[in-house]
């Protein structure tokens, strides 16, 4: 059985500075699927991808959800103050008439 050696300082520099690296390129893949990118910056963003699976899977999962969000029907969100009147509404649905002309006791 062989004994594995611990990886050497350059090694362990070459790991550090890939990681970096992705840090850094990461929100240049988002932007390259946004297409925002131009000129030299897209074309060194690009050839990364080609040749890393971790940023092309990135790209790929980004052109995913693009693609499902054109799908989906375009719906606005409901607003806080119709929930509210909802909301209160169904109080005093609950609770019967109050005030002057209330129910007799």
């Amino acid at each position: 059985m062989r004994k594995r050696r611990a990886p050497g300082p350059e090694q362990v520099w070459a790991e550090c500075r890939e990681r970096l690296r992705h840090l850094r390129l990461r929100g240049d893949v988002e932007a390259y699927a946004d297409g925002e990118l131009t000129g030299a910056r897209r074309a060194m963003v690009a050839g990364h991808i080609a040749r890393c699976w971790a940023c092309s899977g990135t790209l790929q999962l980004l052109q995913l959800v693009k693609a499902s969000l054109r799908r989906t029907p375009g719906r606005a969100p409901v607003s806080l103050a119709s929930v509210r009147l909802r909301r209160y509404a169904g109080r005093i649905a609950d609770a019967g008439p109050t005030g002057p002309g209330g129910p007799a006791r």
